[in-house]
């Protein structure tokens, strides 16, 4: 069976309630959870339901929390793996997702994995993607919500294969979404994009990219697009010296960029719902995605923010060397939003951190937040981060889970050192 036929069964059992019916929308605090949450709440709007959405962390007691509601339907995206059986308890659950997890769910679960349909969760097919074709089987009309998908897709760092190539191609034969290819370094003075790039990141740029550029000849001052041909080759050229230096794998200076309809750029706005998640904003991006356009100036406030925040603990990281155990490498972070996305670019950008092994943060809270990452090359030679820090974790008490590349975890104070222990045993 393909995905797209196992979501109708989904909608038929929507379809089966009244439109009083309380539906209860829980999406992942990610861009790729709000866009999915966003895509099934428009779907539902359409087709004359009402709903409460909200956008959650993966905590022990999400289901506890859920259950003193009194909701007829719960319907999760782009999270819910972990929580299976503790569903059991709850009335009619639809569970639409990409992350690993077990096969078997209680009776009153509608568990759809995209997994499961032969799609690889980590690059075919994501949260918003499997949302998109719940609201695809509501109303074929809801086609338009590919340009949420893709913005979902791009939030998870995915490619545009498997069942997201039949999104792109969805949205381009329906005239909602247009490709360009672009330069990245475009739109501001060279001295500003080189400072303060994230994708790619430069070590040592900061304030110093002026003296890089005068060496070149080329004026701090003048945007990307002012310069002439023999200019661009020039800067180029150092530049990739520079990230070959820095270790860097993959190097491009043109991307294919995804614009919609109704969004403008999918990059901008995904990497504006991604800030808003992290800062606990995650109302203003779902306004985005509802089509409030004054959100996306509020939302270029916080996505500056968190711009720089990244920036400054990027900065710190140079000078500094992580932890190491036999099958990974560590740090602490006091920024537990910024984990994640710290340890992702450590780990492709920092020459310090590139120890051909995959990257854990660790924040303090209430709980030991842990995120990690590795690349396509480790994940090819056996590493699998979301099995790991999901045994990890539960061995210890924790929670965890995700993807082979990229993967969570929620453990107690008293058992980190166990946890660390348990996850090198589990990688080696």
């Amino acid at each position: 069976m393909k995905l797209e036929e196992a979501v109708k069964y989904a909608t038929d059992l929507l379809l089966s309630l009244p439109k009083k019916t309380k539906i209860r929308i829980i999406g992942h605090i990610d861009a790729d959870g709000i866009a999915s949450a966003s895509i099934v709440a428009i779907a539902l709007a359409r087709a004359g339901y009402r709903f409460h959405i909200s956008i959650k962390k993966t905590e022990p007691d999400l289901i506890k929390e859920i259950k003193k509601e009194d909701n007829d339907l719960v319907i999760f995206v782009d999270i819910g793996s972990s929580y299976l059986e503790e569903m059991r308890e709850l009335k009619n659950v639809i569970v639409l997702e990409h992350h690993l997890g077990k096969e078997e769910a209680p009776s009153n679960v509608m568990y759809l994995n995209a997994r499961f349909f032969g799609l690889d969760g980590s690059k075919e097919a994501c949260g918003a993607s499997v949302a998109y074709a719940f609201a695809l089987a509501l109303d074929e009309e809801n086609v338009d919500l590919s340009q949420l998908a893709i913005v979902g897709i791009i939030g998870d760092k995915q490619q545009f294969i498997g069942y997201n190539k039949k999104i792109v191609e969805d949205g381009i034969g329906s005239g909602f979404i247009e490709e360009r290819d672009e330069y990245i370094l475009v739109g501001k003075s060279l001295k500003e994009a080189l400072e303060n790039s994230l994708e790619p990141y430069f070590t040592g740029f900061y304030k110093s990219s002026a003296s890089f550029l005068d060496k070149l000849g080329i004026q701090p001052q003048k945007k990307f697009e002012e310069l002439e041909d023999e200019d661009r080759r020039k800067l180029l050229s150092a530049l990739t010296l520079k990230l070959l230096e820095q270790d860097v794998d993959e190097i491009a200076w043109r991307k294919r960029i995804y614009y919609g309809k109704n969004y403008g750029n999918l990059y901008d706005i995904s990497s504006k719902l991604n800030a808003c998640a992290r800062l606990n904003e995650a109302g203003v991006g779902i306004a985005i995605c509802l089509g409030d356009k004054k959100a996306i100036d509020v939302a270029h406030v916080i996505q500056e923010k968190y711009r720089d925040e990244i920036r400054k603990e990027m900065r710190e990281m140079e000078k500094k060397e992580p932890y190491e155990k036999n099958n990974f490498i560590y740090f602490y972070t006091d920024k537990a939003p910024l984990a994640g996305v710290l340890a992702g670019l450590a780990l492709k950008y920092l020459p310090n951190f590139k120890k051909d092994k995959p990257i854990l943060a660790l924040s303090y809270n209430e709980f030991i937040d842990v995120s990690a990452r590795a690349d396509d090359k480790m994940v090819e030679n056996g590493v699998n981060l979301g099995e790991a820090l999901k045994l990890a974790a539960e061995k210890v008490g924790g929670i965890g889970g995700g993807h082979p590349v990229a993967a969570g975890a929620k453990i107690r104070k008293d058992k980190e050192e166990e946890f660390l222990e348990e996850v090198d045993k589990l990688l080696k």
